[in-house]
């Protein structure tokens, strides 16, 4: 027969038969090595030899800190491995899913932040730990000639289970933010369970510091409920999962609490058998809660995407507006040639007969001195209609309002900019949550339109990508030097060694993940004549860049 004690551990335990001498099945203590049992297993087994019709007494000493009761089974050997095969082979499947989930979880944690994802793996493993320490699975296969560690194990394993709990807890829910005063207060919980983590490993010998440990668990299950309330009363992402896990650990603490506060009512085995299968709900209800997290996140991903692919197609639309009014504006320009050109030959035609007319006139001066000052003074008006024609169609000395041939320069007002600007980049900076200003302006400026718009929408995408900031403006204010279009943000800003590798073709930031073209355009807008770029900058107090152009 097998005696079967299933308690994997006992400070001191000796199995006695009521034979003359008394016969000593089983005596273990702290310092016995699995290897010395009689019999391989994680729990306490003495092998008991009855002959047949044989009666014995069979007495049994125990001591414990961990409770005083304890089940006694009296099997055959086919029975009792039967058995621990069993339960073995539930608590792998347990601990494998229990694996299984975490390390899905860390998988995820570039999608939903690594202290998130962290947060969960560390209380999943450190819970899987606690549970094989007390089992025996640890000692059993790994400290096999150290069974003194398993008190100490015990109270870092469960101080540093419950320190991450809470850590998972805060960040799933924001208590910074959304209860800041609880939130001190569970990080007070936090900075007292790492304090007796580090003092388990030198007291764990003392009773009253395992009561101190073991009095901290009913406290920090509440507060890991209360943060789970406070998030499902917020509405967070998965906080109902988050809930369900919550109340699942109230009671997994209620039984164990029910176990060492009274004993022989409640089985140990049976509680831990709980806390194993619980511990596997938990870690499944908080995987689903940061799974339900993620499925959001890409959700806004994907909206973020949809976003940027509208705002895309709106910058196509309007910059193939902008070549058909190009295309527009030259067949306008070509037709006002032509007519300067007609109104010069016209002109030029007309001198000649009225030098005639001229002539003419002073022979019939002497007739009529009246009717020939009023003929010279019409010839006067027609000469002076006539120079004036010729003067104002001169294409090298007066060009029409709008761009010269050789110089692509137009007069034009600085708000066609400014309102090309917001068409293009508000839904952009709607999307990415920041601020944009655009102010408006009556300044006449005279530069080329396509250089012009093409420099400030690069020092606006800038602003609104690579910045990090929270509000960007926009602004054009006439100047005694010219015009000056103003960018400027709050983001993080940029050191002077970043401001002159990016004034450089294909030198861009680390975040970037364009061509690097953007600011080099700018600066060879503002090297042309009359032109003009002025950055300020530090890093963390954002960007200014004021961009001068001629005014009309």
């Amino acid at each position: 027969w097998m005696i079967d004690i299933q308690r994997p551990f006992v400070d001191e335990l000796v199995v006695l038969k009521s034979d003359k001498p008394l016969e000593t099945l089983l005596s273990v203590d702290q310092d016995t090595a699995f290897s010395e049992r009689p019999v391989t297993s994680q729990y306490l087994v003495a092998p008991l030899r009855m002959d047949a019709g044989e009666s014995a007494d069979i007495l049994v000493g125990m001591k414990s800190t961990t409770g005083s009761w304890m089940p006694l089974t009296f099997a055959t050997p086919e029975r009792m491995r039967t058995a621990h095969m069993q339960e073995a082979r539930v608590n792998w499947i347990i601990n494998g899913a229990i694996l299984a989930l975490m390390i899905v979880a860390l998988a995820m944690g570039r999608l939903v932040g690594w202290p998130l994802a962290l947060g969960f793996a560390g209380y999943v493993g450190l819970s899987g730990l606690f549970v094989a320490n007390n089992e025996g699975y640890l000692h059993r296969f790994v400290f096999t000639d150290a069974m003194w560690l398993y008190q100490p194990l015990n109270l870092v394993l469960l101080s540093g289970m419950m320190l991450a709990v809470l850590q998972f807890a805060r960040l799933f829910a924001g208590l910074a933010q959304r209860a800041p005063r609880f939130n001190r207060f569970v990080l007070g919980l936090q900075a007292a369970l790492l304090g007796l983590a580090i003092l388990g490993a030198f007291l764990w010998q003392s009773d009253e510091f395992r009561w101190v440990v073991f009095a901290l668990v009913p406290p920090v299950a509440i507060s890991y409920f209360i943060t789970a309330w406070i998030a499902w009363r917020s509405k967070v992402l998965g906080a109902l999962p988050f809930l369900a896990g919550s109340v699942a650990i109230l009671f997994t603490v209620a039984s164990i609490s029910a176990v060492l506060l009274a004993p022989g009512v409640f089985p140990m085995t049976v509680a831990l058998d709980y806390f194993h299968t619980t511990l596997l709900f938990e870690a499944l209800a908080f995987f689903i809660a940061i799974l339900v997290r993620m499925l959001a996140m890409q959700a806004d991903l994907n909206r973020s995407l949809e976003a940027e692919v509208v705002v895309t197609r709106e910058k196509l639309e309007l910059a193939e507006q902008l070549q058909a009014s190009r295309q527009k504006y030259d067949v306008a320009r070509d037709r006002a040639e032509g007519m300067r050109a007609r109104l010069a030959s016209t002109s030029h035609d007309l001198q000649q007969p009225m030098i005639a007319l001229r002539q003419d006139l002073q022979r019939l001066a002497g007739r009529d001195e009246e009717a020939a000052g009023k003929l010279a003074t019409a010839l006067d008006y027609l000469e002076a209609v006539t120079a004036s024609g010729l003067e104002h169609s001169a294409p090298e000395e007066h060009s029409l309002a709008g761009e010269k041939p050789d110089e692509g320069a137009e007069l034009f007002p600085a708000r066609i900019v400014l309102d090309n600007c917001a068409t293009m980049f508000r839904s952009e900076a709607r999307a990415q949550g920041v601020e944009l200003h655009i102010q408006p302006t009556e300044a006449m400026v005279h530069t080329d339109p396509v250089a012009l718009m093409r420099a400030v929408s690069n020092l606006l995408s800038n602003a609104l990508k690579h910045a990090g900031a929270k509000t960007v403006s926009l602004s054009a204010t006439e100047q005694d030097s010219g015009v000056v279009f103003e960018v400027r943000d709050d983001g993080k800003g940029m050191s002077k060694n970043e401001l002159e590798d990016l004034a450089h073709a294909y030198s861009k930031g680390s975040d970037s993940d364009g061509h690097g073209l953007g600011l080099a355009l700018v600066h060879e807008f503002a090297s042309t004549s009359g032109h003009g770029l002025t950055v300020t900058s530090e890093p963390g107090g954002g960007a200014n860049f004021a961009l001068q152009v001629p005014r009309a």
